[in-house]
């Protein structure tokens, strides 16, 4: 009976020390935060990886954006896992819980909102979602609905428009500002033989419409140079391409 009592007793003081070391690091972070907002904080206690302990959100007005921190209780230590600056996220709490935090340029530099998506599991964070999308028009920008199978195609010309909407018209000044070329939606050129993801199709007026999301490494930055990139490793552009000169690969 000692010996269960000594069992017990040793649980609950390393219980109770832990508890302690991870009160003394929130204090820290918070503090370190406090000195960087501009106003109050927001915090989010949520099991993120469900492996029951709690894992904390901040949110707070750092700049022009705000900025979003994510760290990971790690066996009572908490470790820094997402440190970025977003306009708006979401978190969606069903079984495997979702973040995603979007961005956009600061004062209007670029009509290019970043699309980041997060699960988390074990300790670990995943990204599902990475991309860059054109924001600002009235147009059909992203299709209502994706390929349940997504499918690759290899482009058969070289400087293969992309574009921010599917249409091929005039547009004005204002519309086409940060387009690649004047008076139209073109927003990037692929490489002659590069290799796009198709996650939506769109029949419109006689033309097939293929949603894509493409690498940075089958652009031609030198023709088509606009201010998209957050510097996010593997980050991608999405839009829209004519499915003429293309070619499905076959699995």
């Amino acid at each position: 009976m000692r010996q269960i009592l000594s069992i017990i007793l040793f649980f609950i003081i390393s219980y109770g020390f832990s508890q302690n070391q991870l009160n003394i690091q929130v204090e820290q972070i918070e503090k370190s935060i406090k000195s960087n907002s501009i106003s109050d904080f927001q915090k989010l206690e949520v099991d993120l990886d469900n492996d029951n302990d709690l894992d904390y959100i901040y949110i707070y007005q750092c700049a022009e954006p705000k900025c979003i921190e994510v760290y990971l209780n790690v066996n009572q230590k908490l470790e820094k896992v997402i440190s970025e600056f977003c306009y708006n996220y979401y978190l969606y709490t069903a079984e495997n819980k979702s973040l995603i935090i979007e961005q956009n340029h600061c004062c209007g530099e670029s009509p290019f909102t970043s699309h980041r998506a997060f699960n988390f599991q074990s300790d670990k964070t995943i990204t599902t979602e990475n991309y860059v999308l054109y924001n600002e028009s009235y147009e059909l920008l992203k299709p209502e609905t994706n390929l349940s199978s997504t499918y690759n195609v290899k482009v058969l010309n070289n400087n293969y428009n992309v574009r921010f909407s599917p249409n091929i018209r005039e547009y004005n000044e204002n519309e086409s500002l940060f387009s690649c070329e004047p008076n139209t939606n073109i927003i990037g050129k692929l490489k002659e033989n590069s290799t796009v993801k198709v996650l939506s199709e769109l029949i419109k007026e006689n033309r097939i419409w293929l949603f894509v999301e493409i690498e940075s490494e089958s652009l031609n930055y030198k023709l088509c140079n606009n201010p998209i990139d957050y510097e996010f490793k593997g980050q991608k552009l999405r839009g829209w391409i004519s499915n003429n000169f293309v070619e499905k690969i076959k699995n």
